[in-house]
Order: structure tokens, then C-alpha cells, then sequence
């Protein structure tokens, strides 16, 4: 019974790591396109560099603040299963 407990343990562990993970992938993925919507909307207007900046800000922004939220919540979690098993 303990060893299927520690192996599910184990899976959810590498699973938050994979996760946390993929972040880069993602940030590199929603600045890029943040930044290719804000150059359409500058060609479009004629407003150069003004929404390609702020665009690609934003992207990063978002992107850095849902991975800070998703790290402290896995970080909390697997600080409260180390306390549980030291116990």
C-alpha cells in the first residue's frame, strides 16, 4: 500500500516538474505572438514600434505572472507533502 502511495507521489512530482517546465516553451511561444500581433496593428495604423513593444510587454508580463502563480502553488504543495511524510 505505501509503495503505490510513493510511486503516485512520485508520478505527481514529475508531472509538476514537466509542467513547470514547459513554461519556456510557452513564454517563447506568447511573446513571439503578441509581438507578430502588435507589428499587424502598427503596419495597419501607422504606429511603429508603439504596439509591437507593448504587445511583446505584455506577453512576457502575463506569461511570467500565470509561471510565478503555478510555481508557488506546486512549490506549496510539495512542501506540504514533504511535511506530511516527515512526520
Amino acid at each position: 500500500m505505501k509503495r503505490v502511495k510513493r510511486n503516485k507521489l512520485q508520478t505527481k512530482t514529475l508531472n509538476q516538474i514537466i509542467l513547470l517546465s514547459a513554461w519556456s516553451f510557452t513564454l517563447v511561444i506568447s511573446s513571439f505572438l503578441f509581438m507578430f500581433a502588435g507589428r499587424w496593428i502598427d503596419v495597419k495604423f501607422n504606429t511603429e514600434p508603439t504596439f509591437m513593444l507593448g504587445l511583446f510587454m505584455l506577453g512576457i508580463g502575463l506569461c511570467l505572472g500565470r509561471m510565478y502563480t503555478d510555481y508557488t502553488k506546486a512549490n506549496n504543495e510539495l512542501n506540504n507533502r514533504r511535511v506530511r511524510y516527515q512526520s
